[in-house]
């Protein structure tokens, strides 16, 4: 989910850039995930379901969605033929899980290694940059966790280092662009303690849940005080247009990761509610990770399908949505309200459907944009 990948290049006037149906095709594996995911999601939440097992929610939404497109990214960014083998492994994962999940299991963890390889490959390249390796932390918490699931550690065990992988994923590109904030050596180091206590805390967890928690709770915390005080997004927010609307993704997604982190100490120090566990992970995976998908798919899109995108205010409409179903979601689970958090995970999958239909609709005006514009004289 990095902004790294080199932008598509400027398409001639009067045509628009032909898509590139590989990647295209990976994409829509992609896509594929989220609908398992959400499915799964509603049925792990106690809506009838009959085709796929709810248990399977977090791995297909995590590795199965996000991890094919993260995976799909970094093959772009890498340039050869084998890192797409990456998402190939997790799209082909996602179609497989709910049929075979043994099979699903050894894809997972075939494509956390490919995508390994790549931030490898990349770290030779790019001269052993730390942002680099912070992501390439994040693949190898993918790979612990495909190993550990595929040993058969439940979803609730292993959901701290599904988390890491998202989390370091993207503060690893946050801390890419932080270099034009200009932070201290001193200041980074601190952001590099962090980021260590963090990890540590989710190797721990799955063994020490407690322990973990606390270290990996204070580490996020530790993450967004840093974030907060150095994005790039604090000056960004500032602008207009697309801009803007990018810094706004940003900024909020940081309030939920500090809920989060909150809520990982809090369970550590004994709090405990039977919807405890749902506050926690949510305040992550959709307040936090999904307002960066939001924030990031305007840069992302166009570079993995070569294709310019139209931003429009409507975008907001789905941002909105997002914040308000995750606030009245966590408020609702801290006060073990079963009826408010099915109407909050109603309004979750609702801004992912207009997200995605107006993602679509940006993509295909950009597009029709590009093929009608007049060719220079």
């Amino acid at each position: 989910m990095t902004t790294s990948t080199s932008p598509p290049s400027t398409p001639i006037a009067g045509t628009a850039p032909r898509l590139p149906q590989h990647r295209l095709a990976l994409l829509l594996l992609g896509g594929i995930g989220l609908v398992l995911g959400v499915y799964t999601g509603l049925g792990r939440a106690g809506i009838e379901h009959r085709f796929v097992a709810p248990d399977l929610h977090g791995v297909i939404m995590v590795l199965g969605f996000l991890g094919t497109v993260i995976a799909l990214e970094r093959a772009v960014a890498l340039g050869t033929r084998w890192g797409y083998l990456g998402p190939a492994l997790t799209g082909a994962a996602t179609l497989t899980l709910p049929l075979l999940r043994p099979v699903g299991g050894v894809l997972l963890l075939l494509g956390g290694l490919v995508v390994t390889a790549t931030y490898l490959e990349l770290l030779r390249r790019g001269g052993r940059e730390v942002h680099l390796a912070i992501m390439g932390l994040g693949a190898l918490a993918w790979v612990g966790a495909a190993v550990l699931w595929l040993a058969g550690l439940g979803p609730i065990r292993i959901t701290p280092l599904l988390a890491a992988f998202l989390v370091l994923t993207i503060v690893g590109e946050r801390l890419e662009l932080s270099r034009l904030t200009l932070p201290s050596a001193r200041s980074r180091r601190r952001f590099l303690v962090a980021v260590g206590v963090f990890a540590l805390g989710v190797a721990m967890a799955a063994f020490w849940r407690s322990t973990g928690l606390l270290l990996g709770g204070l580490g996020l915390l530790g993450q967004v005080a840093w974030l907060v005080r150095y994005d790039l997004a604090r000056r960004t927010v500032h602008r207009t247009g697309l801009t803007r609307f990018i810094a706004i993704c940003l900024l909020t997604a940081y309030v939920w990761m500090a809920v989060s982190g909150v809520l990982w100490v809090a369970m550590a120090l004994g709090a405990s509610g039977h919807l405890l566990h749902d506050a926690l992970v949510h305040s992550l995976f959709v307040g936090f990770v999904l307002s960066m998908v939001m924030g990031h798919a305007p840069i992302i899109v166009p570079a993995v399908l070569r294709t310019p995108l139209e931003f429009h205010r409507r975008a907001y409409l789905p941002l909105t949505l997002l914040h308000v179903s995750v606030a009245v979601r966590i408020g609702a689970d801290l006060l073990g309200s079963e009826g408010w958090r099915e109407v909050a995970l109603h309004g979750n999958v609702l801004a992912l459907t207009v997200f995605l239909v107006l993602t679509v609709r940006s993509v295909r005006r950009g597009r029709r944009t590009a093929s009608t514009a007049p060719v220079p004289a």
